[in-house]
């Protein structure tokens, strides 16, 4: 019972599985008392929007343009968070050109308006460059990680201007406030605060930061609305990698942040 109802409230607004939740519980529990049913559904507290963590590690823009159509649009979203290019300028496994990058992000963006979403564009953070030089080949950069990272700033602001969608200057943000700082904060997984030499995906302090400037930036230009189906849209960063549940929207990453952030603040 307790299962088919946690079922209810993460899918309410899916129709079909709204009916198919009510049948269900209808035969098993209250032998067809439909009206009974619905009243013990319609007590139970409403999920405003439907948030889906579409981030997986290691993505570039090519990737995310290949599972774009299995991934995003299969779910007809309403609006669409997209972060990429940590990979692209940085994992020297699949660097990506800058023209490439646009490109990509182009057709990415084309595509998801055409389905008729909305979009939020982010520009991703900076990065530790001192962790990253030790698991990637210095000589492959001929501009710094955090100079690659700026131009790809740069090419997410002019995409999103050029195709109308929403913008938000993650990059910006971080590098105001003078982060990552090697070793020394706590919004970046380095040795001090998680034993490990990362520098590039954020605590979960730092997600819950990105989770909370995304809501902060979503709320204050009305762009979040009853009934909607949010996908968050990216790599690693979106993903989760070093917290728990990753990939979903339950824990530490930031889809799972910004999901309780919008439901317990729309109601």
């Amino acid at each position: 019972m307790i299962f088919l109802m946690r079922n209810f409230r993460k899918n309410y607004w899916q129709t079909g599985r709204f009916w198919n939740t009510i049948q269900k519980i209808r035969m098993t529990f209250f032998r067809g008392n439909i009206v009974l049913i619905l009243l013990v559904m319609l007590s139970m507290p409403m999920v405003f929007a439907q948030t889906i963590n579409a981030g997986i590690s290691g993505n570039t823009s090519v990737d995310l343009l290949e599972r774009l159509e299995t991934d995003v649009l299969s779910h007809e979203p309403d609006f669409v968070i997209l972060m990429v290019g940590t990979n692209d300028m940085l994992n020297s496994k699949k660097l990506v050109s800058y023209a490439s990058y646009e490109k990509n992000l182009g057709e990415i963006v084309k595509k998801i308006k055409q389905a008729g979403a909305q979009i939020l564009m982010m520009s991703p953070p900076p990065v530790d460059s001192v962790y990253l030089y030790q698991r990637h080949d210095k000589t492959l950069f001929k501009n710094t990680p955090n100079e690659k990272l700026k131009i790809a700033r740069n090419i997410v602001k002019k995409v999103a201007n050029e195709s109308e969608s929403e913008y938000l200057d993650l990059n910006q943000v971080f590098s105001k406030m003078n982060l990552p700082e090697h070793n020394k904060d706590l919004f970046f997984r380095n040795e001090r605060n998680s034993g490990v030499k990362d520098g590039v995906h954020p605590t979960a302090l730092g997600y819950r930061f990105i989770a909370e400037t995304v809501f902060d930036f979503l709320k204050t230009n009305n762009l979040i609305h009853s009934n909607q189906k949010i996908v968050c849209f990216g790599d690693s960063i979106t993903y989760g990698s070093g917290v728990e549940n990753g990939g979903t929207v339950v824990g530490e990453n930031y889809p799972a942040v910004l999901t309780s952030l919008i439901n317990e603040n729309f109601k």
